[in-house]
């Protein structure tokens, strides 16, 4: 059985506990190419001139503003979201003695009154709701008139290597991903339905990951939580490609293509 990709699945499989994400983590962190992380990045774009009431939706692990908490002019307030309660306990555990109210809450219907963020967070997220219209419609709903907020995704290009490896090796390997429902072409296009104003950076990256066991860990992330019917040597035999380039280059490739839209209503 492969297990499709919804919102129950997103929350009681995929992400049920962190272990999924902490292991697609990993690779970004040991074997990016590039020397600013992409969490350091998106902060270095915040145009934070004044204290500001953030909402991030879909914290995840909180480390996002573990990152960037320093940029935040004093007097802000900061209030951090997840619809997996196991990420807001480890975004708890994270964020340490921070004053940072973490709590579950569901972009698609977030429990805050109008007009109540000058700025809204969405890393990583949308291609997670079920109701992108929704999820974009309280997001709004919730932004003071003034504010803004930092969406981010991936390219369809973006670490497509891994996956058709995995498809070229097994047929039952899906070609559906997480991100394909909203990708940077899809939010190109989708965007300028919901807000007036976009601004577009781009950060392009190499990952050169030279120790295998990081690369199975990603793909089994992906793999065992869908109880996708691989072959039983599928891991062993994705772990020959990879190794042979690794013999190659001296590392196994990965290139990745992440956007930030920071858009105003």
């Amino acid at each position: 059985m492969d297990t499709a990709i919804t919102k129950e699945y997103l929350k009681n499989l995929q992400y049920g506990t962190t272990a999924n994400l902490d292991a697609r983590i990993k690779i970004h962190q040991l074997f990016s190419t590039n020397p600013e992380s992409f969490h350091a990045w998106i902060g270095s774009h915040l145009p934070l001139t004044k204290p500001v009431d953030v909402l991030e939706v879909g914290c995840g692990t909180g480390i996002f503003w573990r990152e960037n908490q320093s940029r935040l002019p004093a007097g802000s307030t900061l209030t951090l979201t997840d619809f997996s309660q196991a990420m807001v306990e480890k975004t708890l555990a994270n964020l340490g003695d921070t004053e940072a109210k973490v709590e579950t809450a569901d972009v698609e219907n977030l429990p805050y009154d109008d007009d109540s963020f000058d700025l809204v967070n969405a890393h990583h997220i949308i291609y997670h709701t079920q109701d992108k219209a929704r999820a974009f419609s309280e997001i709004k709903r919730v932004l003071r008139p003034d504010g803004f907020v930092t969406i981010t995704t991936n390219s369809e290009i973006h670490m497509f290597n891994v996956y058709e490896i995995g498809r070229r090796l097994d047929a039952n390997f899906p070609t559906d991903r997480i991100i394909d429902s909203f990708t940077e072409e899809i939010a190109d296009k989708m965007l300028p339905q919901f807000f007036g104003n976009i601004e577009k950076h781009v950060q392009e990256d190499m990952l050169e990951v030279t120790d295998i066991q990081f690369m199975l860990d990603y793909v089994a992330s992906g793999v065992k939580p869908r109880d996708m019917s691989v072959a039983d040597d599928f891991f062993e035999r994705y772990a020959t490609v990879v190794q042979a380039e690794m013999d190659e280059k001296g590392y196994f490739g990965i290139p990745k293509r992440s956007p930030l839209f920071l858009c105003r209503p």
